[in-house]
């Protein structure tokens, strides 16, 4: 079962059935069967989104379907980091990497995470539907699946 870095526009696709990304990262999913790491920037950006998108039957079972994923740790491997170091981090990427890359602060905080997390226990592949995201995990040398509609 391999272990991915997700970042959240695959893991909203994932819970999300109407999202445009879902039919390629459920097929995906269902191939490799993956665990994905999860930690708190990535929780707070994935719970606020879904609570964003909470606005119809489809809206309230992806919320449910988090819920219940958080709760029982299915597919979702809770990791410890220490938010303020991933910034300096993160900022330390954007000064080598952002001249030409159109990634944004925040791609830059789950690509840190990504490496942070690589450094400490490993993981296999860092998933996301941005290429702008996917770009910048690239130049950071990690090995990088970009989902596309």
């Amino acid at each position: 079962m391999p272990l991915i870095y997700a970042d959240t526009s695959v893991l909203f696709a994932h819970f999300h059935p109407d999202d445009e990304l879902s039919r390629v990262v459920d097929s995906a999913v269902q191939q490799d069967t993956p665990d994905f790491i999860y930690w708190s920037f990535l929780k707070f950006e994935l719970r606020h989104n879904l609570r964003q998108a909470n606005t119809d039957n489809n809206g309230t079972a992806a919320w449910r379907a988090l819920r219940a994923a958080e709760n029982t740790r299915t597919r979702l491997r809770w990791q410890d980091l220490n938010t303020d170091k991933l910034i300096e981090n993160a900022d330390h990427l954007s000064l080598q990497h952002s001249k030409g890359n159109g990634a944004g602060a925040a791609d830059w905080l789950h690509v840190a995470a990504a490496l942070k997390i690589s450094f400490l226990a490993g993981f296999d592949e860092f998933w996301t539907g941005d290429k702008e995201q996917a770009a910048a995990a690239t130049l950071a040398g990690l090995t990088t699946r970009l989902f596309k509609p």
